[in-house]
């Protein structure tokens, strides 16, 4: 299969292409080709089965508060540009990876696909939200058979680590394997979240890019199952083998309370249930970054 990877060198990009290392790989990253330019992305030329675009800037929740009007203008030209080229390149498929930002909050519902962007956003998340709505949008306004994927927390080895940049597990690690005597965290623990390893991410995106019919529609990408945020800290302490005197925060800093994605349309459009189960996950990911 011939594949035009946009964003190769981010954590999900790269993880797919070991998914398939046979597949023939075109990788697209800003080393190459600013895709916020469109005379840039004009010159992508060629004749692929399948366009996945991973591309983007975003980032974690103080990336979120830091970068909003630049979340929504950078996504907005990019999306544009690469909506035209996918136009213009007309391959079979056109696959995008988008996360679980663009559901409204609900207090104690399973997000089915159905509910995105019903009821406004979570603060915390607002632009990142816009700017993937947008983008689906747009896939839907152009005549492309496509895949819209929504990625819940997926986690792993590779991920970043970087306070800015990083999601709640990879953000965690890095603050378990620098304290030694107290561990600080945002709000009270009670968060349930939906986990998912970050190679049966890889998988399911391959998965869809196999499939002989495109299902022209959203997709979550998850497990389909809640931790709280309390228990992944306990998993990650255990694993550490760490005394670590947690201090919990505010409820202020809670975010959204419940957030697990309904995962039973990948399981029919592509026979596949997520194999990592969350501690084989989070010791895989704990002695990566401890080696």
């Amino acid at each position: 299969m011939n594949i035009l990877l946009l964003g190769s060198r981010g954590w999900i990009g790269s993880n797919i292409q070991k998914q398939r290392p046979n597949w023939t790989w075109t990788e697209i990253h800003s080393g190459i080709c600013d895709l916020e330019n469109e005379k840039s992305t004009e010159l992508l030329q060629g004749d692929f089965d399948v366009v996945i675009h991973t591309a983007g800037f975003f980032g974690g929740l103080p990336f979120n508060r830091k970068h909003k009007e630049d979340i929504l203008t950078k996504n907005n030209k990019m999306n544009t540009n690469i909506c035209k080229m996918v136009t213009r390149l007309k391959p079979k498929k056109f696959i995008v990876i988008s996360s679980a930002c663009v559901y409204p909050p609900h207090q104690n519902e399973i997000l089915r696909e159905s509910m995105i962007g019903s009821n406004g956003f979570h603060p915390s998340v607002k632009y990142s939200a816009l700017a993937k709505l947008r983008l689906l949008e747009l896939v839907k306004s152009i005549n492309v058979n496509f895949e819209y994927l929504i990625i819940s927390n997926a986690y792993g080895p590779g991920e970043h680590t970087d306070p800015e940049k990083s999601h709640f597990i990879g953000s965690l690690v890095s603050k378990v394997k620098a304290n030694k005597h107290t561990l600080e965290m945002f709000g009270t623990g009670i968060g349930i979240r939906d986990y998912i390893y970050i190679e049966d991410v890889a998988e399911a995106i391959c998965k869809y890019c196999e499939l002989s019919d495109a299902t022209n529609s959203v997709t979550n990408i998850s497990n389909g199952q809640g931790i709280t945020v309390k228990e992944i800290t306990e998993k990650i302490l255990e694993f550490s083998k760490k005394k670590l005197d947690v201090k919990w925060g505010s409820e202020k800093d809670n975010g959204v309370k419940h957030k697990v994605l309904d995962n039973s349309k990948m399981v029919n459009d592509i026979n596949f249930n997520p194999g990592t189960k969350i501690d084989e996950g989070l010791l895989k990911t704990w002695r990566f970054f401890n080696a």
